[in-house]
């Protein structure tokens, strides 16, 4: 009796335990969610003009590299955290980053183009400009978002508009630059006492464009007679203009900034 037991007993458990096998086996087992952080993005282009960030964008001398500079922060922030777009040839690129902006100016280079985990860099080609969102967090949240239109000057030109079309800005000596964008800053640098009708024009160039010492023609498109401002560096000023056709035109040394008031 005590063998057949013993016969027996190997064969019933393992039994059970092939029928809890088949069991789990079979039971289908709901994957566990990993969680991610939504990133939350502030409505844009909400805030007053006058509250708006004033960034500047700069071509490095190779044409291979983009400064993003942010030169004043007039709503309070802690960090901006961008996100850039951009045109070569037919395909959209970007990048995007994290900026402490504490203390101003601060600015940070970025490479149009991709790195391999081997360090060996593919340039992106033909880039014609795109747009940059900016987001801001301080103590109230806030985002801009603006365009920019890039120039390979390779035929040597001397006259450029704003992606917009609206802002021309034009010079003989332009075409000694090999590079240059011209970006509608979301802000404006320092303070006005008018509320601006057009967006913030801002030309910079591979290597400084101070050392022209003959006059910049800027002409923007208006709807009505309105005044072109220039900001020096140091302050606004009014610029002879004149309004004919849809057109504001003036002319002077460069400016830091242009854009439009009422006249």
């Amino acid at each position: 009796m005590k063998k057949k037991l013993l016969i027996i007993l190997p064969i019933v458990v393992l039994l059970i335990v092939g029928t809890v096998f088949l069991v789990n086996k079979n039971k289908k087992v709901a994957p566990v969610a990993t969680p991610t952080k939504k990133k939350v993005q502030s409505p844009v282009n909400v805030i007053a003009v006058a509250e708006r960030p004033y960034l500047e964008l700069e071509p490095s001398a190779d044409g291979h590299y983009i400064t993003i500079l942010v030169k004043e922060v007039k709503k309070p922030a802690s960090q901006l955290d961008y996100t850039m777009e951009y045109q070569t040839g037919s395909m959209l690129q970007g990048f995007g980053g994290l900026i402490e902006v504490s203390k101003l100016p601060i600015s940070e280079k970025k490479l149009f183009g991709s790195q391999s985990a081997g360090g060996a860099i593919t340039y992106h080609e033909d880039i014609k400009g795109g747009n940059l969102l900016a987001q801001f967090t301080g103590t109230e949240n806030y985002a801009v978002k603006s365009s920019w239109r890039y120039f390979a000057n390779k035929d040597k030109a001397s006259e450029f508009s704003s992606q917009d079309t609206k802002f021309t800005i034009s010079n003989k000596d332009l075409s000694k630059y090999a590079y240059l964008i011209i970006y509608n800053s979301p802000g404006y640098p320092g303070t006005l006492k008018d509320t601006p009708i057009s967006d913030p024009y801002v030309l910079t160039a591979e290597k400084s464009l101070k050392t022209i010492s003959s006059n910049f023609d800027v002409q923007i498109r208006s709807s009505a007679e309105a005044t072109i401002m220039g900001y020096d560096g140091s302050k606004w000023q009014k610029m002879d203009s004149k309004y004919s056709d849809g057109v504001v035109k003036a002319s002077g040394p460069l400016m830091d900034t242009y854009l439009l008031i009422t006249k």
